[in-house]
């Protein structure tokens, strides 16, 4: 369940199907995102904005009139291709690997990471890698979202499962806490509502504490400003829903 014809996870669970398995990340959540995300950044009218792992561009919908310029960028290009039949010409769509992204150096004045898309490799230094092309493409003074899972929540989960439908589909998951990998896992099976089998697979995330993404943004020159537990701008607790990092790349 871990791969399908040698692949990794995160190549074969954003397809098709990821529409339907995470058809509750909206857009009103979307827009709400981006205008916290407006104003914590203080994106203006002449900024040009990275949306790394993009998806099918349900934040860059709500951005793109808001800055100079949108890109998107993200490994799926089933899920790009959706993204091309609702989104304005003038943003740049582009597939490509996190660990190593094909802009020039300091040309974005913000990147935003959405929704955990960090934490996806086993080996540590592929995902610190993630961290450093970050820095990489911003601009001295430029600033980082950062919006991932809460990992002291994380940690405590043991085993969780969950069934819920979705038009004409079943979908069961199965959530829980890797303490010898440090990773969360979620296998998740789809069936139409007949019972009959579709698709299953699991998924892989690391777990890095607070101090760990500390120690990889201060190695990669990105100082950290403001954290939150979620985006109400609520100060982060280990009850926190989320844990949402800004981060500054040093002038």
């Amino acid at each position: 369940m871990n791969s399908m014809d040698g692949q990794e996870w995160y190549i074969q669970a954003f397809d098709e199907w990821y529409p339907i398995v995470y058809q509750h990340r909206d857009d009103k959540e979307a827009q709400y995102q981006v205008d916290f995300a407006i104003s914590e950044l203080n994106l203006k009218d002449n900024c040009r904005v990275l949306d790394l792992c993009c998806g099918y561009g349900r934040h860059i919908k709500y951005l793109n009139n808001k800055v100079f310029q949108v890109v998107g960028y993200d490994l799926s290009l089933y899920l790009l291709n959706k993204a091309k039949e609702f989104l304005s010409n003038k943003v740049f769509l582009v597939k490509g690997d996190v660990r190593n992204l094909p802009f020039p150096s300091e040309c974005f004045d913000a990147v935003l990471n959405f929704f955990t898309s960090f934490g996806y490799f086993k080996e540590h230094k592929d995902n610190v890698q993630q961290i450093e092309q970050v820095s990489c493409v911003l601009k001295s003074g430029g600033r980082f979202l950062f919006d991932y899972f809460n990992p002291i929540q994380a940690k405590k989960i043991h085993d969780v499962k969950t069934e819920r439908e979705f038009k004409t589909y079943i979908i069961k998951e199965r959530r829980w806490y890797d303490k010898e990998n440090k990773e969360i896992k979620k296998s998740i099976c789809i069936y139409s509502k007949d019972r009959c089998f579709e698709k299953s697979y699991l998924e892989s995330v690391k777990v890095y504490t607070f101090d760990e993404l500390s120690e990889m943004f201060s190695r990669s020159q990105l100082q950290i400003k403001n954290v939150y537990g979620n985006y109400n701008k609520e100060k982060f607790t280990s009850d926190s829903p989320r844990l949402i990092i800004i981060g500054v790349k040093n002038e």
